[in-house]
């Protein structure tokens, strides 16, 4: 995922994963660097995450969180659990 992550520009992403959710048992997920971020893109990648999961699928963070949407994580509480921080920042946090 690259570009515009944000609620104006999501649309694309969401398409994307959307397919990949529904061909796919496994699905990777990677952000670029330079992607602009913002809640739309972690609440998109959540619920994908518990979609799959509900479906007997696995959907997992090719990368730790590059540094923007770290910051959003970081704001939004979302790092607070232990499952959490494993899924947005490697197995090894």
């Amino acid at each position: 995922m690259s570009g515009d992550l944000t609620i104006r520009g999501i649309k694309i992403a969401h398409e994307r994963l959307s397919l990949a959710l529904r061909d796919n048992s496994q699905v990777e997920v990677r952000v670029a660097e330079d992607a602009t971020v913002d809640l739309t893109l972690v609440q998109l990648i959540e619920a994908a995450r518990r979609e799959k999961r509900d479906a007997g699928g696995d959907l997992t963070f090719a990368t730790p969180a590059p540094q923007p949407l770290l910051d959003v994580l970081t704001r939004g509480g979302f790092l607070e659990a232990a499952d959490s921080r494993r899924f947005w920042l490697g197995a090894g946090e």
